[in-house]
């Protein structure tokens, strides 16, 4: 296990992208698009002017979708220049946008919202972006949408409540974009890691970062926990399968007494190996 200490503010969604062979993140509060070699060599940053709560890469690879604190934009990675394309919350200026993966298809982005405020209220959504893009609604009255993963045969959509300390599960539409059966698929306490981002790897496992615990938890396709991996950042947000079981996590530093290492990507090999994700077909 090693640490690459970029010192993020709000390290968060990364991706290993097989096709140009790189690590993606986002840092939420020091606004930017990274990308890194396996390395940990910086290979590009995209300055963004807002809160970045996630993103996608898109199947023309000089474009990114970006979750940015006004609503959805296009991030030309060419020439860091950004085409708004509307806020999904027009009517909640309370939240930002939060976490978001992409469908096993290549189809749809799910995404999230979260309340700004202190305290926070359930005020929180989750969406389905379509490659046409329109929008749809999969759930309402959460506080802190996040935790976005399929099972490996697509079948299956997971999500959590980072507030809630809850996951649920859901049964998955691939042809619709829908979601059906929503279920209580685990809920942890405080000291165990209130669930934040997730990846899923080939054997239906669910990984979380425990992000009030310092460790990753790793569940079984019935909910069981089944694995504890403690990781040397205090704060870990979202992990991330790499080539060959290599994991990548990042982390945030906004904690009392931030160490070095906070905000830092921790790099290790897991135990499984990992669900790829795929880039986004959007018209």
């Amino acid at each position: 296990m090693k640490i690459w200490q970029v010192a993020a503010e709000v390290g968060e969604g990364p991706v290993w992208d097989d096709e140009s062979d790189s690590l993606f993140w986002i840092d939420i509060r020091k606004p930017a698009l990274h990308r890194f070699a396996e390395d940990g060599a910086a290979l590009g940053r995209w300055a963004l002017p807002e809160p970045v709560g996630a993103f996608a890469l898109l199947q023309d690879r000089q474009q990114a979708l970006v979750a940015l604190a006004s609503g959805l934009a296009l991030l030309d990675l060419s020439s860091g220049a950004l085409k708004r394309l509307f806020d999904p919350e027009p009517e909640r200026p309370e939240n930002r946008l939060n976490e978001g993966k992409v469908s096993p298809c290549g189809r749809y982005f799910v995404f999230g919202s979260m309340d700004e405020r202190d305290p926070k209220q359930a005020t929180g959504s989750l969406y389905c972006l379509s490659a046409d893009r329109s929008l749809a609604i999969l759930s309402h009255d959460l506080v802190v949408a996040n935790g976005v993963a399929w099972s490996p045969d697509g079948s299956t959509l997971y999500f959590s409540d980072s507030r809630a300390a809850t996951i649920w599960a859901s049964d998955w539409d691939a042809a619709t974009g829908t979601i059906a059966n929503r279920r209580v698929f685990a809920s942890l306490t405080e000291a165990q890691g209130r669930p934040d981002g997730a990846a899923m790897d080939t054997e239906g496992h669910y990984w979380s970062a425990g992000v009030s615990a310092g460790r990753l938890n790793r569940f079984s396709p019935g909910g069981a926990l089944v694995e504890v991996v403690p990781l040397p950042v205090q704060a870990p947000t979202m992990p991330a399968f790499g080539r060959d079981g290599v994991m990548f996590v990042t982390s945030h530093r906004r904690v009392s007494n931030p160490a070095v290492e906070d905000g830092g990507i921790v790099v290790l090999t897991a135990s499984k190996r990992g669900v790829r994700q795929p880039r986004l077909a959007m018209t």
